[in-house]
């Protein structure tokens, strides 16, 4: 079968026409447009020249003035201005602080007006040190949050516990702030018990039982599922009935409560 090809109509080219006439047009209104947009995001009454930093101690504030300003520096997509008071990321600078400086616990960033900026952050407390077996010791904070290398002490100064973290980059948690919370509060209140006898160290193992070491040797485990105030109640029950209370703790080489009513022990 032959096959011939018409000739376009004039109507036919004419639409053709104005159909790319009309593309060409919609895309040279949408570049001036968003050339006009970015353009706007440039003005020197828009952009942000001050930053204030408030809330850091031990974290210098111009470390974090420093870290906001690279975040303010460059364009999105190569476009628009990140240092607009309207389009800067403070959400995004705000993720990042904490991610890159663990000993902050949150950090806010908010307008003041339409060429500044503040940023509050907060740190975090030391509660406690979390040590490893070459005693090189990290911070944690009430919560249980591991989240900064600690110095050498010359005397004890904070509660010292060990234990398996996951990961390497910090902040990491040291079991979850409610068990944390509940193991902290229970040891602070056995050392208040047992005035006469130092804490040297505090661990958990992967069982989640919990040993008690002592700088005369003595050792206490509990299991850290077991409710705190029947552990509490288990220790001032277990330090008057016999034979514990003929003799001293140094005289024991451990104590055991993680079997309910049942108390083992280990004479020296």
């Amino acid at each position: 079968m032959a096959r011939v090809e018409l000739p376009e109509s004039r109507l036919r080219a004419r639409k053709r026409r104005r159909r790319l006439f009309a593309l060409i047009f919609s895309g040279a209104l949408i570049l001036f447009i968003l050339s006009g947009l970015a353009g706007l995001t440039y003005l020197q009454s828009l952009r942000i020249k001050d930053v204030a930093v408030s809330g850091a101690r031990t974290l210098a504030s111009s470390t974090v003035e420093a870290f906001v300003r690279d975040r303010l520096a460059g364009e999105y997509w190569y476009v628009f201005s990140k240092s607009n008071i309207f389009l800067y990321p403070k959400q995004q600078i705000a993720a990042d602080l904490i991610k890159a400086y663990p000993v902050l616990a949150s950090a806010d960033v908010h307008a003041v007006d339409f060429h500044s900026i503040a940023v509050n952050v907060v740190e975090r407390e030391p509660r406690a040190l979390l040590c490893s077996q070459d005693s090189i010791c990290l911070f944690m904070d009430e919560n249980g949050v591991v989240y900064g290398d600690a110095p050498i002490f010359s005397e004890p100064v904070y509660t010292t516990y060990s234990g398996v973290l996951a990961g390497d980059a910090l902040p990491k948690q040291f079991l979850t702030p409610v068990e944390f919370q509940a193991l902290s509060a229970l040891v602070d209140a056995i050392a208040q018990k047992l005035q006469v006898e130092q804490i040297e160290e505090v661990s958990v193992d992967a069982d989640k039982d919990v040993r008690i070491r002592f700088a005369s040797g003595f050792m206490l485990m509990f299991a850290l599922g077991d409710q705190s105030g029947d552990v509490f109640e288990r220790l001032t029950l277990a330090l008057v009935s016999e034979p514990m209370s003929a003799h001293k703790l140094t005289d024991f080489e451990y104590l055991d409560l993680r079997f309910g009513d049942k108390l083992y022990y280990k004479l020296k």
